[in-house]
């Protein structure tokens, strides 16, 4: 119920009643009986028409510059609908900025009425259009009712591109990829190579059990892993510059021009970011155009504030071997070397001035500004 304007109803229906006792006359008591039967009329023709009236959301026009969608209004009934009044809500899960927009209309018996809207995307990430709020008024404005939309429309806005000159290097160039190689701390099986104690951070898998018993001691089997020309590349943390929309924008540039630019290398790339659900990585495959728009879809939905998966990472979850790990993001990340488990690894680390080179770890910075000369020399 609207206050104010039962409120208003109220005063009326007491003038009508002093009129009536002041004048005693049949129109004045026509008027009072009139303003009373009035409101519970108006709410039951309310319960009415709000069943009757239905809200959905459609597609019509996607473009990088404004995407269109139309909110479609359609009532079912017999009787007009005086007033349908909405809050269309569009959300950038990934930055976390958002925009209300209120749209009110009034239905004809039968009728349609389609309300463009037109979405402008002010950074990449996936964006939520919903009605968060549908609400049918009567035509004396005191009743109201809200009726149910669960419709929504997703859109992922890319960040921009650059081109990336590829610089192979490492052991994805060597000549003998795939094949069995030198003695690695590796994750997944090959040829057992020799047995030694068990150190914190070995995969329980590896562990030799039956040897173990008869020994009194943890034992692991130490295996030669094969050389593969498989990248890895994650999308780490921004909760450090969750804040910072120009630093958020460069990071996923950063990301999916790389992604752009390995495959067109040929490249055998997975890539990985923090699964928002469960907290937990999540790494996809990418063979085709499709796994590349599937993957945009999920990663640029992660909330930059997200806590990252990739900070403290068990060797035991990562199941297939990387001949190189690249991590996209604004700092090094926590026990680098149990994510990387011994591969080659490249940090591409955003307002971060030091670049350097420390065994398999290499770590280059980049700017918003300069970020395609910051990362062009850079062997991947």
């Amino acid at each position: 119920m609207h206050r104010k304007a039962a409120a208003v109803w109220g005063l009326l229906i007491l003038f009508a009643i002093i009129l009536y006792l002041f004048s005693n006359e049949t129109v004045t008591l026509a008027l009072l009986v009139a303003l009373i039967i009035a409101l519970p009329v108006s709410f039951f023709l309310l319960r009415y028409t709000a069943g009757k009236v239905e809200v959905s959301l459609e597609d019509k026009l996607i473009s990088a510059e404004k995407s269109s969608f139309v909110l479609k209004l359609h009532n079912r009934g017999l009787l007009p609908v005086p007033s349908v009044g909405m809050e269309l809500f569009c959300g950038n899960l990934r930055v976390g900025d958002s925009d209300i927009y209120t749209v009110s209309r009034s239905l004809m018996p039968r009728g349609t009425v389609e309300i463009p809207v037109d979405v402008k995307p002010g950074h990449p990430g996936r964006y939520e259009l919903t009605v968060s709020a549908a609400v049918v008024t009567d035509a004396l404005g005191v009743w109201k009712r809200q009726i149910a939309c669960r419709d929504s429309r997703y859109l992922t806005v890319l960040p921009e591109l650059f081109g990336i000159s590829i610089i192979p290097a490492g052991v994805s160039a060597m000549p003998e990829a795939d094949t069995q190689s030198h003695r690695t701390k590796g994750a997944v099986a090959g040829d057992m190579i020799g047995i030694r104690e068990y150190v914190a951070g070995d995969p329980v898998r590896n562990i030799h059990w039956k040897l173990s018993e008869k020994t009194d001691k943890m034992l692991v089997k130490e295996l030669g892993d094969p050389v593969t020309d498989q990248y890895l590349l994650l999308l780490d943390s921004a909760a450090d510059i969750a804040q910072d929309p120009v630093a958020l924008d460069s990071v996923a540039s950063v990301y999916a021009s790389l992604i752009k630019a390995m495959r067109e290398n040929d490249m055998i790339i997975s890539v990985g970011w923090t699964d928002p659900m469960t907290g937990e990585a999540a790494v996809r495959r990418i063979i085709t155009d499709e796994d590349v728009s599937a993957a945009a879809d999920e990663y640029l939905a992660v909330p930059a504030a997200m806590p990252s998966a990739f900070r403290k990472i068990e060797r035991d979850l990562i199941e297939d071997r990387y001949a190189h790990v690249i991590i996209v993001g604004s700092r090094i990340p926590e026990n680098i070397e149990d994510i990387t488990n011994g591969c080659q690894v490249t940090v591409l680390m955003y307002g971060g001035g030091q670049s350097f080179t420390d065994k398999n770890l290499t770590v280059a910075g980049f700017s918003a500004d300069t970020a395609a000369a910051d990362i062009a020399g850079v062997e991947l």
